[in-house]
């Protein structure tokens, strides 16, 4: 229970720290309503994770890089989401499968909209899920745009076994990367879920530099590679209307 009630007051002094431009020790106990030590406490272990920081000279705490960082990333993904979902709900009703966007999140596909089909046996939808990168063609087609040295720092030689057709190696993903760099699409056969097949293509930002990945994720029986790949084109389309 001491462990939650820490985090519940972390969580608040964030929220207070985000409605001041700085605060100080006292301020901040006095805005929580807990004993200066407490606060002091609360900001020290904030600050060891770069979420607040201290002004050297007036010794004053404001937001720090990485509540910064998360404040930009949540902002982003939802322009990016309000940008995406009617050409999701297009795509969608075009391919009459299940559509996904994806960011990457370090070495996770993090799933920020989608929009499920109508079909009686249908992909769910996984708006607010995370994956392994490695394991999804979102996150593959994104991957194939990381540094190798960044891909390799992500994940060890050999990659966790998520069903039976996960790739085995760090070095099979290194060859998927290369080959989705080349297609312009990554496929995801079967490596998170045995059953579930899936398409990606990168979705690029006013620079170039791709930014999400947008899927078709459908069920095995419905799908072979064949036919998958065969929608990379209707992807890229959407793709470049994002």
């Amino acid at each position: 229970m001491e462990s939650n009630d820490s985090v519940s007051k972390s969580l608040r002094a964030l929220l207070v720290l985000a409605a001041h431009e700085s605060l100080g020790v006292s301020e901040l106990s006095r805005e929580l309503a807990v004993a200066p030590s407490t606060a002091h406490r609360l900001l020290n272990i904030m600050r060891a994770h770069d979420f607040v920081e201290q002004d050297p000279e007036s010794r004053r705490y404001r937001l720090g890089p990485a509540a910064l960082k998360l404040g930009r990333q949540t902002r982003g993904n939802q322009n990016l989401v309000a940008a995406a979902h009617t050409h999701l709900e297009r795509l969608c009703a075009e391919v009459d499968e299940t559509v996904n966007l994806i960011v990457l999140d370090g070495a996770e596909a993090l799933f920020v909209d989608g929009v499920q089909c109508r079909q009686p046996v249908r992909v769910a939808t996984r708006t607010g899920a995370r994956l392994p990168a490695y394991a999804t063609a979102g996150g593959k087609v994104l991957l194939a745009h990381v540094p190798p040295a960044i891909v390799r720092s992500y994940f060890p030689d050999r990659l966790p076994r998520l069903s039976r057709h996960t790739l085995a190696d760090r070095a099979a993903l290194e060859r998927e990367l290369t080959e989705a760099r080349t297609n312009g699409y990554a496929l995801n056969l079967g490596e998170h879920l045995v059953d579930v097949v899936a398409i990606a293509v990168p979705v690029a930002d006013e620079r170039g530099r791709p930014v999400a990945a947008l899927t078709v994720a459908a069920p095995r029986t419905r799908w072979t590679r064949k036919r998958l790949t065969a929608l990379a084109p209707a992807l890229k389309a959407t793709a470049a209307l994002i």
